[in-house]
């Protein structure tokens, strides 16, 4: 499954110098039904930015582990096989050119994943974070220069002469129970310090004179660098001021020079549209004021004749209609004229259809047995049809169950392993005989996906359907096919069960699988039947 929730925290941790440094990160990995992802195994893929979450990749850090009994698993960012970036380590960042922040991916691997599953193709996009405070401790060593400090064998360099010292005392000590006073003193005089009488008001200048010194050479450094700084940073706003003007000039120009170019083509596109339209409405008034049309009498105002024998001019005008006491009373109105050409009109129910011949007739369409994709027919909404629409499949309006499991109490082999159209109707009543029967000691009573589909019913107009089912795996993705017509799919998830088992005879234990598909990315795949998914029952007709 690809959709996971991570809840995560970050510790930065560092060590002795011959041990690695590293950012700690620690989070808890859950399912796309929250459940935690126990003793999984699982990749995770980390990318320190620099500048902006879409800046330049500087470390790209490829991690393998597994989460414990709590979906909990843990990794040190700094010591993954590095995959990418511009440095060759943690300890290489120049955190001084900050911010840095830190993206995180993640592929959870299925269970009983197949043998072409490639987790690097799966990844998972977690979020970006900048990094606070935490990271800025490797910045604090890189700049205080702790590697440039004394050591352990520094250290111990420094003080040999005192330890030397110590074990002379000591042993002077013991000497001084069997040597006089003065024999200790004559032979420790060596080891004595010279008596110097220290000038404190020279000491006071020279050490103050060292001090300036050191900080007016901190001091210059640190105004030369941001006089530097400041340069770059004027230059750079001009540098962007610059392209941003200059890309606003073009896209001004081109934006002049298209609406130029449209307003030419327009005006000849609507130029020619209004040629052309003049010039149909001229040869058209020219046709229809030919003597006898009984379009001129239209065009002409009112007719003033009193009998059709009046109009002898106008022979088909009697063919349509008769003129009573000045009154023109049609009865049909051919198709050259607007009309359909019948001498009676339809009824409800019935379509304007013509024959090969081309002769119009009214149909009765309620009797048309042919059905579409996206109809609202029995029950539900049509979403595959065959035989020119007389047979199909029909999916219910809305979702019957948002999230239910598969199998009625046990994981049993049901061998409801059919697939294709109409399959799911044979494999529901195969998994409901098996899982729920009464002389099953493992049936818990509780609902599951084959169930809730055979249960289901619906009445629409004074009819009751009633033969539905749970759709196989091919019907599933039929569905899927045209869910934006069907409409109506709450679950934010996407996963839904088909009625198809999985199997394979490698494998043991694989009739505990079952096929789902995902309602979001259109990916099949089968998972544990103790897993709660929706359903959508369908129906063939």
């Amino acid at each position: 499954m690809k959709k996971v929730f991570i809840l995560f925290f970050i510790f930065f941790t560092t060590q002795n110098a011959y041990a690695q440094t590293g950012i700690f990160f620690q989070a808890i990995a859950r399912d796309n039904t929250s459940n935690p992802a126990k003793d999984r195994e699982i990749y995770v893929l980390t990318n320190i930015i620099q500048s902006s979450p879409t800046g330049t990749i500087v470390l790209t850090e490829e991690h393998k582990t597994s989460t414990d009994a709590f979906g909990i698993f843990n990794i040190m960012v700094g010591s993954g096989k590095r995959v990418g970036g511009s440095v060759t380590g943690l300890s290489t960042i120049d955190w001084s050119k900050g911010p840095y922040y830190l993206n995180i991916k993640i592929v959870i691997t299925p269970i009983a994943a197949s043998s072409t599953w490639d987790y690097s193709k799966e990844w998972v996009d977690i979020g970006t974070t900048i990094f606070g405070t935490v990271p800025f401790a490797l910045y604090s060593a890189s700049t205080a220069k702790i590697d440039e400090k004394l050591n352990t064998s520094d250290t111990s360099k420094m003080l040999e002469p005192y330890a030397k010292g110590k074990a002379v005392q000591i042993l002077s000590t013991t000497l001084d129970t069997k040597l006089a006073t003065k024999d200790t003193a004559s032979m420790l005089a060596p080891y004595a310090k010279l008596s110097y009488n220290l000038d404190s008001n020279y000491l006071k200048k020279q050490i103050a004179s060292l001090l300036g010194a050191l900080d007016t050479i901190k001091y210059t450094k640190q105004t030369y660098t941001d006089s530097a700084f400041l340069t770059k940073m004027n230059l750079f706003d001009t540098s962007i001021y610059a392209k941003q003007a200059f890309v606003d000039a073009i896209t001004y120009s081109q934006q002049k020079y298209i609406d130029l170019s449209l307003q030419s083509k327009f005006n000849i596109a609507d130029t020619i549209k209004y040629t052309k339209k003049a010039y149909t409405d001229s040869a058209l008034l020219t046709k229809l004021s030919i003597t006898g049309n009984a379009a001129t009498a239209i065009y002409a105002g009112n007719i003033t004749a009193t009998s059709n024998t009046t109009l002898t001019s106008l022979s088909n005008l009697n063919t349509v209609g008769i003129i009573t006491a000045g009154v023109w009373n049609a009865t049909a109105i051919d198709v050259a004229h607007g009309g359909t050409g019948l001498t009676t009109p339809g009824l409800p129910g019935q379509a304007l259809t013509t024959t090969t011949t081309g002769t119009l007739t009214w149909t009765n369409v309620s009797t048309s047995d042919n059905h579409f994709i996206g109809e609202s027919y029995g029950g539900g909404i049509v979403f595959y049809v065959y035989d020119n629409g007389k047979h199909g499949l029909i999916a219910a309006t809305s979702d019957q169950i948002l999230n239910t499991r598969w199998y009625g109490g046990s994981n049993t082999n049901t061998r409801a392993r059919a697939d294709g159209v109409g399959a799911g109707l044979k494999n529901t009543s195969i998994i409901i005989a098996v899982q729920s029967s009464t002389f099953s000691p493992t049936y818990d009573g509780a609902s599951f996906a084959a169930a809730v589909c055979n249960e289901y019913t619906v009445t629409i107009d004074g009819v009751t359907y009633g033969d539905w089912y749970l759709p196989s795996k091919h019907e599933l993705n039929l569905l899927f096919l045209q869910r934006a017509i069907v409409g109506n799919f709450p679950n934010i998830s996407g996963s839904y069960w088909s009625s198809t088992e999985y199997f394979r005879s490698d494998l043991v234990g694989s009739y505990q699988l079952a096929w789902y598909q995902n309602f979001i990315t259109g990916a099949q795949a089968y998972v544990n039947k103790k897993n709660t998914f929706s359903v959508r029952a369908i129906r063939a007709f």
